[in-house]
C-alpha cells in the first residue's frame, strides 16, 4: 500500500510551477555561434607573435648548442652551422680534465669551488644579515629608522662603481696572512664535499623506501646494485682525478699535448686567413681584368671611328660611317651605340672638326685609362699569385702541423691511456676496501643493535665520515692553495673572502628593501601569538617568521647567486695576478682574448657557458614555487 506524503505549505506552487516550466526547458535549444573572423585573425596573429619571440629567445640557446658540439673548432663565430656535422662533446671533456690554458694552468674544478665560495658566501651574507637587518626596520620603532632606510633606498640608486672604489681603497689597506686568507676557501671545499655526501646518502634513505606518491620506486636490491655501481665509478674516477692533477701528467702528456694542439689551431687558423686572402684577392684580380678588357674594348671603337672620320668632310658622309660603325659595333660593345647615336645627333649642331676633335680627345682619355686598367689589372694579378703562394705554404704548415699532432700528440695519447689503464687496478682495489668497509660496518651495526638502535648507529657513521671527510679535504686544499699562493702576505682585495665581502655588500640594499616589504606583509598578530605560547624573540623570528617569508628569502637567495656566479668586472679589478682565485666567469672572459693565445677557442667557450647557466637553472627551477610569491607580495608595502 503506497502511501502519500502531505505537501508542504508553499510546496505544491513551486512544484506545479516547476513541471509546467519543464516542458519549456526540454524545448529551448542553445545554438553555438562559430568562431568569428576577427577572433581567428587574433589567434593567427598570437600565435605568429609567439613564434616570432620563441624564435628570437630559442636561437642563441641552438647557437650556443652548436658552437660547443661543432667538431671544427672554429676560431670566430661568425660561419656556424645550427646542426654541425660529426657533432661530438670533445670541448666538454677537455674543459673537465684539462686546465682552462696553458698560460692559465687552472682547472674548471677548482674554478668551480672558487665561484661556488664566493656566490654560496654572498647569498649566506646577505641573507643572514638582510634579514635581521629587514626585520628589525619591519618591527621596531627607533630613531633612525626612516633614515636608514633613505640610505639603503640611496645605495639602490648607485652605480656600481660607487661601492667598488671604496672598497677597491679599503680592503687594499688591509694586511692578511697566507693561511687566514686561503684557510675559508679550504673549509668551504671541506663543506662541500662532505654535504654532498650527505645528500647521497639522504637519497639513497629516501629511495630505499617505498613511496606510494613517487612514481618511480626501485626495490632495495636496485638501490644496493647501484650504489655498488657508483662506488666503483667514484673509486676509478678518483684515481684518474688525482692522476691527473700531479705535475708528472702534466708535463709528460699535458704540457706537449698542448703544443701540439696550439701548433695544429694556428697553422689551422693561419692557412683560413691566407685561403680567405687569396679568395678576396683572385675576385679582385677578376674584376681588375674584366674592367681592363672592358676599357680596351672601348678604347678600340673609339680609335675606329676616329680612323673612318679622318678624312671624311661632308657630313652625310660622316653619318653614313657612323651608321656602318653602329652595326659593326652593336654586338660587341652595345654601351658604344649610344655613344655613336649622340654623335649622329650632334651633326645638326657641330662640324665635322668639331666633332673629330671630341671624337679624339674621348681616344686620348680612353687610352689613359685602358693604361691605368691595365696596369692596375697585372698588380692585382701579382698580388692574387702571391697570395696563392702563402696560401700554399700555409696549406703545407698545416699538413705539417697535422701529421705532428697525429704522430706526436697521438703517440702521447697513447701512453695515456695506457698509464690510465694501469690506474683501473687501484680503483678496483680502493672499491675492494670500500666493500669491505661496508661489510665491516654493516656487522658492527648488527652487532650493537641490541645496546643502539641501529638506525642511530648509522647516524653516528655518517658524522663520523662527514667529520673526516671535511677534515681531509680543508687540509689538502689549504695546502694546496698555500703552495700556489705562496707564504708572502696579501691584501683583502685579492683574496676570495674579499670579493665575496664586496659582493655582499653591493646586495644587502635590496636584500633589505625586499625582505622588509615582506615581512611588512606578514601579519603581526602570528608573533604575538606565538609570543603569547612561550617562544621568545628569536625563536619567535626561526620557527615563525622565516617560514612564511621563504619566497623573500627564495628571491634573495637567487639574486645574490647569481650576482657571485656571473659577475666578472669586479672580480677583475680585485682579482689581479692572482690565477689561483680564478672564477668560472673570469675563465669564461679569457677564452675569448685577454690572456688568452689567440685564436680563442669559441668551441670550450660555448661548453663552459653551458656548464656555467646549469647551476642558476638548477638553483631556479627548485625556488620556482616561491618566485611569484616573492615578487609580488614583497611590494606591497615599503
Amino acid at each position: 500500500m503506497s502511501t502519500i506524503e502531505p505537501v508542504q505549505p508553499g510546496q505544491g506552487t513551486a512544484y506545479a510551477g516547476m513541471m509546467k516550466a519543464q516542458p519549456q526547458a526540454a524545448t529551448t535549444t542553445t545554438r553555438r555561434r562559430g568562431p568569428s573572423a576577427g577572433g581567428i585573425l587574433r589567434q593567427a596573429g598570437l600565435q605568429v607573435f609567439l613564434i616570432f619571440v620563441s624564435i628570437i629567445v630559442l636561437f642563441p640557446v641552438m647557437w650556443i648548442v652548436s658552437m660547443a658540439v661543432d667538431p671544427r673548432g672554429i676560431a670566430r663565430p661568425t660561419d656556424l652551422n645550427l646542426i654541425p656535422a660529426n657533432a661530438s662533446l670533445d670541448a666538454f671533456t677537455k674543459l673537465l680534465t684539462q686546465p682552462l690554458l696553458n698560460v692559465l694552468p687552472i682547472y674548471f674544478g677548482e674554478m668551480l669551488m672558487n665561484s661556488l665560495f664566493i656566490a654560496l658566501g654572498v647569498s649566506l651574507f646577505t641573507v643572514v644579515l638582510g634579514s635581521s637587518a629587514a626585520y628589525s626596520f619591519s618591527r621596531f620603532r627607533f630613531r633612525g629608522r626612516e633614515g636608514g632606510m633613505l640610505v639603503f633606498i640611496m645605495l639602490l640608486l648607485l652605480p656600481s662603481t660607487g661601492l667598488v672604489i671604496p672598497l677597491y681603497i679599503i680592503f687594499s689597506q688591509v694586511q692578511i696572512t697566507s693561511q687566514v686568507a686561503e684557510f675559508f676557501p679550504a673549509v668551504f671545499a671541506g663543506v662541500m664535499i662532505a654535504s654532498l655526501v650527505y645528500i647521497a646518502f639522504s637519497l639513497v634513505r629516501s629511495y630505499a623506501r617505498h613511496d606510494y606518491e613517487r612514481r618511480f620506486n626501485p626495490g632495495p636490491r636496485a638501490v644496493t646494485i647501484f650504489m655498488v655501481v657508483v662506488l666503483l665509478i667514484v673509486s676509478v674516477a678518483a684515481w684518474l682525478i688525482m692522476f691527473t692533477r700531479t705535475p708528472l701528467y702534466r708535463d709528460v702528456f699535458l704540457n706537449p699535448i698542448g703544443v701540439y694542439e696550439t701548433s695544429l689551431a694556428t697553422a689551422r687558423t693561419q692557412f683560413n686567413q691566407r685561403d680567405g686572402s687569396a679568395n678576396t684577392r683572385l675576385q679582385t684580380a677578376n674584376r681588375r681584368e674584366q674592367s681592363s678588357t672592358r676599357v680596351a674594348a672601348t678604347l678600340s671603337n673609339l680609335l675606329l671611328v676616329r680612323d673612318r672620320l679622318a678624312e671624311l668632310s661632308d657630313t652625310n658622309a660622316i653619318r653614313s660611317a657612323l651608321d656602318t660603325v653602329a652595326g659593326e659595333l652593336q654586338n660587341l660593345e652595345p654601351a658604344n651605340v649610344a655613344f655613336l647615336d649622340t654623335l649622329r645627333q650632334s651633326l645638326e649642331t657641330a662640324s665635322p672638326d668639331e666633332i673629330r676633335a671630341a671624337v679624339e680627345g674621348l681616344a686620348t682619355e680612353a687610352q689613359a685609362t685602358a693604361d691605368s686598367a691595365r696596369s692596375g689589372a697585372a698588380s692585382a694579378a701579382a698580388n692574387a699569385q702571391e697570395a696563392i703562394v702563402a696560401r700554399d705554404a700555409a696549406q703545407q704548415s698545416l699538413t705539417e702541423a697535422q701529421a705532428a699532432y697525429d704522430e706526436q700528440a697521438g703517440q702521447l695519447m697513447a701512453l695515456r691511456n695506457q698509464a690510465f689503464v694501469q690506474l683501473i687496478p687501484y680503483g678496483l682495489v680502493t672499491f675492494g676496501l670500500g666493500m669491505l668497509l661496508s661489510v665491516i660496518l654493516y656487522a658492527v651495526t648488527a652487532l650493537f643493535k641490541n645496546s643502539v638502535e641501529p638506525k642511530r648507529m648509522v647516524v653516528y657513521m655518517l658524522l663520523l665520515l662527514m667529520s673526516f671527510l671535511l677534515v681531509v679535504i680543508t687540509y689538502q686544499t689549504w695546502e694546496w692553495r698555500l703552495l700556489a699562493a705562496g707564504t708572502r702576505p696579501q691584501t683583502l682585495r685579492t683574496t676570495l673572502l674579499g670579493l665575496a665581502l664586496a659582493f655582499a655588500a653591493g646586495g644587502f640594499p635590496f636584500a633589505i628593501w625586499s625582505l622588509k616589504g615582506y615581512f611588512d606583509t606578514i601579519p603581526k598578530e602570528i608573533e604575538e601569538a606565538a609570543r603569547i605560547d612561550g617562544a621568545g624573540r628569536l625563536q619567535t623570528f626561526f620557527v615563525v617568521m622565516i617560514p612564511l617569508a621563504l619566497p623573500a628569502f627564495a628571491i634573495v637567495i637567487l639574486f645574490a647567486f647569481m650576482n657571485g656566479w656571473t659577475e666578472f668586472i669586479l672580480s677583475w679589478i680585485f682579482m689581479v695576478g692572482q690565477t689561483q682565485n680564478y672564477t668560472l666567469a673570469m675563465g669564461l672572459a679569457t677564452m675569448t682574448g685577454g690572456t688568452n693565445t689567440p685564436p680563442p677557442d669559441m668551441q670550450r667557450f660555448a661548453a663552459m657557458a653551458i656548464l656555467i647557466s646549469v647551476p642558476i637553472l638548477a638553483l631556479f627551477f627548485a625556488f620556482q614555487k616561491w618566485m611569484v610569491s616573492g615578487l609580488s607580495l614583497g611590494g606591497v608595502k615599503g
